[in-house]
């Protein structure tokens, strides 16, 4: 029966440890006569199975009182597993979106994370770290209602642990977060939040990956600046714990000493080492700085790369729902506030002068790599679905990942009006892999 549409009805005649099906799904149970184990989400309760013809077919019918403490949604449409001696009913997914207090903002936000509903099924709620409630086993949040409209597409309750959680919010250390991997059996995916500095010790040690990260190390001084200044002429300069572009500086060899390029523009000059040298102790004072050879490209004066997005699929794989070039604003020396984006492919023509032979050739190693550093990070880092990748493209036209981003900006697949179906696979395609951890498999 995995596959098929299934409803659920409160029955207040039956007790506590029954469950109730129709009559012609009498054959889905090997001996009806023997205890199974009735799963809802991470939950679990001992039941007996009964039959009725009155039931509708694909109906399971609940006692009303099953479990006081969180809500089954009886407006929902769900799928059933049967194996063994265990009824698990599904799939029960749960999205952590913030540590802290909704907004009706962050609710109107991830309204378009469902819009292949239909196909998923099943109990999905958005949550938050504080909701988790580790004595009942619960998390407080909000469920999606598809014959809802407006507000009322978004249901508060209290609802079981999740079959699996998909993780889009930072976590600090924390008791309340630990507890629900635990018992969800770590099937929480993009878990791990890794830095800038632990990806390129990672991936150094790989040499199918290592050969594309540019030559990255701590700054810590006036030597280790002046050393790769020397090997590579730019340099940039990044906070290990950086994103969005903050704290950014690129640093490259003039005639009358060191140019330094701020974030917002502003360049500086200074014409010898004891100022420089004050200049990186002041940085290196205020947060932990990375120093990183400089690879990128820029086209009319616009630094442009490449997010990649790599995301597992419903056969658990990893595959490339799509490639956008950024280009950025004039004379910046990042791309994170874009002025335009193009599909990957366009671009390697436009900006390289590529044939269009060439530039699918040239999207598919870009991919390729990309899906190699996929597979270190699920052996380093645990399980993981979802990861936004920045590309650099040089001019030899070498490839090289600068970053990775486990809880990427979805929206940026929303610009590429080339492909008005990318921005929607981008948002559907970790909850698809997440019915797939859960134990669904969609026909």
């Amino acid at each position: 029966m995995a596959g098929d549409k299934w409803s659920v009805q409160r029955i207040r005649e039956i007790d506590a440890h029954h469950v109730l099906f129709s009559e012609i799904h009498r054959g889905m149970f090997e001996n009806s006569s023997e205890s199974y184990f009735f799963q809802f989400g991470a939950w679990k309760k001992e039941v007996n199975v009964r039959f009725s013809g009155d039931l509708p077919p694909h109906t399971i019918g609940i006692p009303a009182n099953l479990e006081p403490h969180f809500s089954i949604p009886d407006q929902l449409p769900y799928e059933i597993n049967t194996d063994g001696n265990r009824i698990h009913v599904g799939p029960v997914i749960a999205i952590l979106v913030t540590n802290g207090k909704f907004s009706s903002e962050l609710l109107n936000r991830y309204r378009n994370y469902f819009i292949n509903y239909e196909a998923l099924r099943g109990l999905i709620y958005l949550c938050s770290i504080s909701g988790i409630r580790p004595q009942q086993k619960t998390v407080e949040g909000y469920c999606y209602n598809p014959d809802g409209s407006g507000s009322g597409q978004w249901v508060k309750s209290s609802f079981p642990y999740p079959d699996v959680a998909y993780r889009r919010t930072r976590v600090n250390k924390n008791r309340l977060y630990d507890h629900l991997l635990d018992h969800t059996g770590g099937k929480i995916f993009n878990s791990y939040f890794f830095n800038k500095w632990e990806l390129q010790q990672s991936f150094s040690r790989d040499p199918s990956v290592g050969k594309h990260i540019p030559c990255t190390k701590r700054m810590d001084n006036f030597p280790t600046f002046e050393e790769m200044l020397n090997l590579y002429g730019a340099v940039y300069l990044k906070p290990v714990n950086g994103s969005m572009g903050k704290g950014i500086h690129k640093a490259q060899k003039a005639d009358k000493g060191y140019l330094f390029t701020l974030r917002d523009k502003t360049k500086i000059m200074l014409d010898d080492r004891s100022r420089v040298s004050a200049f990186l102790r002041k940085i290196i004072r205020e947060k932990k700085y990375l120093i990183q050879q400089a690879v990128d490209y820029t086209h009319d004066n616009k630094h442009v790369d490449f997010r990649v997005i790599m995301q597992k699929d419903r056969h658990m794989q990893w595959t490339c729902t799509g490639i956008v070039a950024r280009y950025g604003k004039d004379g910046r020396i990042y791309t994170n506030d874009v002025s335009s984006v193009a599909l990957g492919r366009t671009a390697l023509q436009t900006v390289f002068g590529l044939q269009e032979e060439d530039a699918a050739r040239k999207e598919q190693e870009i991919v390729s790599v990309c899906t190699e550093a996929c597979r270190v990070i699920d052996k380093t880092y645990g399980v993981f679905g979802d990861a936004g990748f920045d590309v650099a493209v040089d001019r030899q036209l070498n490839v090289w990942i600068l970053e990775i981003n486990s809880r990427h900006n979805h929206s940026v697949a929303s610009y590429a009006k080339e492909d008005p179906y990318m921005f929607g696979t981008v948002l559907a395609r970790p909850l698809e892999y997440a019915k797939s951890l859960a134990g669904f498999f969609r026909s």
